[in-house]
């Protein structure tokens, strides 16, 4: 499902699999093309950054960031860490922004109006990273996400959550990529 994803135009699958050991981990890219490994960010199992040639690596909030050239990212929750960002992560999730559709109970703790003030006051830093809304994102909500200051989206339960995740990616694509060329002057 994975290769047939990437195959299908997603730039980046996170692999968050916090109850697999490294060789269960290992098992998982060994499953995945060589050539689509540069895809893969991984969470939670550095010690395989040196034995695959992955995109990046997802930090925890607690972990400092590793001297790693390919792509590093984090999730924040709170507006102070989007304030004080690292700028040398390659991008940030922030959320949830709604509620989590597969996390039962994980609600936004920060109102939309805020996100956009602070979206506001970090676009004019030119050395920060990309921030991706994260948390309960359904199609009708993709425009509001982007006019409130969000580079993109990160979605999970939203994919995963529905019988055939390739269609619901496919589906979900169309919509960024619309509000994407309105936001540039497009079409």
């Amino acid at each position: 499902m994975v290769t047939e994803l990437l195959e299908n135009g997603l730039d980046k699958f996170h692999l968050r699999k916090p109850d697999h050991s490294v060789a269960r981990m290992a098992e998982f890219l060994d499953a995945i093309p060589r050539r689509m490994l540069k895809k893969i960010i991984i969470h939670r199992t550095p010690e395989l950054l040196k034995d695959y040639p992955v995109g990046g690596y997802h930090h925890t909030a607690r972990e400092s960031l590793k001297p790693f050239r390919r792509s590093r990212s984090r999730s924040l929750h709170k507006l102070k860490e989007l304030a004080n960002v690292e700028p040398e992560l390659s991008y940030v999730f922030f959320g949830p922004v709604y509620d989590s559709i597969s996390k039962f109970g994980h609600k936004p703790k920060v109102p939309l109006a805020d996100i956009r003030k602070s979206l506001a006051k970090l676009s004019k830093n030119s050395n920060r990273p990309m921030v991706y809304a994260l948390g309960g994102i359904r199609r009708n909500k993709i425009g509001y996400l982007m006019d409130t200051g969000f580079d993109g989206v990160a979605l999970l339960g939203s994919i995963w959550g529905k019988p055939n995740p390739v269609h619901a990616f496919k589906e979900f694509s169309r919509t960024v990529d619309s509000h994407a060329s309105r936001l540039k002057g497009g079409f």
